[in-house]
C-alpha cells in the first residue's frame, strides 16, 4: 500500500486507533456484562482445595518448609489439634462464598469430626469425597453450599 500524501497516513492511523478502541469496548462489554451467573459447584471446590500443596511452616509452627498436601495437613490437625489448617480452610471458603451462612464443611478422619461454617436454607450444591492421606487412611469431606 502506497500513500501519496500525509493526509492518507493520518487517515490510516485514525482508522487503526478507531479499530483498537472498538475492540477494547467490545471486550469490556463481554467481560463485565455477563448475564449468566456461575453456580458454585461443591465438587470442584473440594477438589481444588484438597489437591493443593502448602508449605508446612505456613500452617504449623515449625522451621520445615516442605510442601505437603492440604489433605495431610487436615488429617494432622484432626489428630493433634495443632496448626492452623481449619482456620485456613475457613478463610478460603469465606473468601470464596463472600456471604455469611453460605456453606457447611464436615471433615472426618479416623472417627474424629471437624465442622466449619453454618449453612442455612436449602442446599444448592453438595459433594461428599474422600482423599487419601499419605501416612494412612482417608479424609472424608462433605461440603454443602447454600
Amino acid at each position: 500500500m502506497r500513500l501519496k500524501d500525509k493526509k492518507g497516513l493520518t487517515a490510516m492511523v485514525d482508522a487503526m486507533i478507531f479499530i483498537v478502541v472498538i475492540g477494547l469496548a467490545v471486550s469490556a462489554m463481554f467481560a463485565f456484562c455477563s448475564e449468566d451467573p456461575v453456580a458454585n459447584d461443591a465438587s470442584s471446590i473440594i477438589d481444588s482445595i484438597f489437591s493443593a500443596k502448602l508449605r508446612t511452616c505456613d500452617l504449623v509452627d515449625t522451621d520445615d518448609s516442605r510442601l505437603i498436601s492440604m489433605t495431610d495437613m487436615t488429617a494432622f490437625y484432626i489428630l493433634t489439634d495443632e496448626g492452623r489448617a481449619m482456620d485456613y480452610l475457613e478463610s478460603i471458603l469465606d473468601s470464596l462464598m463472600q456471604r455469611p451462612d453460605s456453606y457447611c464443611l464436615d471433615v472426618t478422619y479416623q472417627g474424629k469430626d471437624v465442622h466449619i461454617g453454618s449453612g442455612k436454607g436449602d442446599p444448592v450444591s453438595g459433594s461428599v469425597k474422600e482423599f487419601t492421606v499419605t501416612y494412612g487412611g482417608a479424609v472424608r469431606t462433605h461440603l454443602k453450599i447454600y
